[in-house]
């Protein structure tokens, strides 16, 4: 069975909406990003996820155990720090 992977940006955040880019600083989804994570949940939950990686970010987390929770109890969340926005 092939390999699929799925690259997905955290949702938007409160300096998003500000047009600000938030880089290294550890910026929190704001409730429009919770509903875009949400609704992209929805959109993943019938695909097959065996790992999901975040960042050490706040926001990044945020969004994978979003994804996660779709999933069940067998899909957990890996951070590694080498996938951190370049500062």
């Amino acid at each position: 069975m092939p390999t699929r992977l799925f690259l997905v940006r955290h949702g938007a955040t409160e300096l998003t909406a500000e047009d600000r880019f938030s880089g290294a600083t550890d910026v929190p989804l704001s409730e429009e990003g919770r509903k875009q994570v949400e609704n992209l949940a929805k959109r993943l939950a019938g695909e097959p996820l065996d790992a999901i990686y975040a960042s050490p970010m706040g926001r990044t987390v945020e969004t994978a155990r979003i994804l996660a929770r779709a999933h069940g109890a067998g899909v957990r969340v890996e951070t590694e720090s080498a996938l951190r926005e370049i500062d």
